[in-house]
């Protein structure tokens, strides 16, 4: 039997992802211990050198990796050459300055080591057994795009979608495309990209979507529901990493 630890939206929080799997009891010499990162491993946060140290670290047969929106991004100030203002924004040019040796000149983040060995663990899904792991959500069908009650319908060919589909799907709330019925009968999706606070607010009615001066109380913990874990925790503002772990047969 075999522990598969799952986790997401670490953004380069080195030392709180690696004190949620110690708490979890992950053992990185046991090779029956495997990782599921879904995506926006790094960016905003202090370690992104450390976080993919860790990553590459592992054997290929002991992680899987999902495309996030932030290695989209990365991937296209490195094709455009340049950042811009989003890049800074989001954190990107922060990680492409981590881990270059001559502070985030392009042409080094082309051939650098750290992320392109990472780049070989990218899958956009990972479905095993009753589990789909993915970034933002499933692809779906966008159908009256400007009523948003209205624009959710499921794809049941989701898995044969273009590679367009796939980049838009990596931006979706999933809590709110299941809420709408975008589900796989007989499967769980776990799903990070959007802070699971907003699934204890607005579906449990557990707290706030973001803590504030007159609501101090926002639920990070993992979002979970019947065909649904979702698991980024916020941690640029909560400082906790949510990991969930599977005992996987075979």
């Amino acid at each position: 039997m075999k522990k598969l630890f799952v986790f997401a939206d670490v953004h380069s929080f080195y030392d709180e992802l690696m004190e949620a799997l110690n708490e979890k009891g992950f053992d990185r010499d046991d090779p029956d211990h495997l990782i599921m990162s879904i995506g926006d491993l790094c960016d905003r946060g202090p370690k992104s050198r450390e976080v993919l140290s860790f990553i590459n670290s592992l054997p290929e047969e002991r992680k899987f990796c999902v495309i996030g929106n932030h290695e989209i991004l990365m991937e296209l100030m490195i094709r455009r050459g340049r950042p811009d203002g989003a890049d800074v924004y989001n954190g990107i040019m922060k990680t492409a300055i981590d881990i270059t040796e001559e502070g985030g000149n392009m042409e080094d983040l082309r051939n650098n080591t750290y992320w392109n060995e990472y780049k070989k663990s990218w899958h956009w899904y990972y479905e095993i057994g009753d589990y789909i792991f993915v970034h933002g959500w499933i692809p779906f069908f966008h159908e009256h795009y400007n009523e948003p009650n209205e624009r959710f319908r499921f794809n049941p060919d989701w898995r044969n979608a273009t590679i367009a589909e796939l980049n838009d799907s990596t931006w979706e709330n999933g809590m709110e495309a299941w809420s709408k019925g975008i589900r796989e009968e007989g499967k769980t999706i776990f799903c990070g990209h959007w802070n699971s606070s907003w699934g204890h607010c607005h579906l449990h009615h557990d707290g706030v979507e973001y803590p504030d001066e007159d609501h101090l109380y926002a639920n990070f913990s993992s979002f979970i529901d019947e065909g649904i874990v979702a698991l980024d925790a916020c941690t640029y503002h909560s400082h906790k990493v949510n990991v969930y772990v599977l005992e996987i047969d075979g």
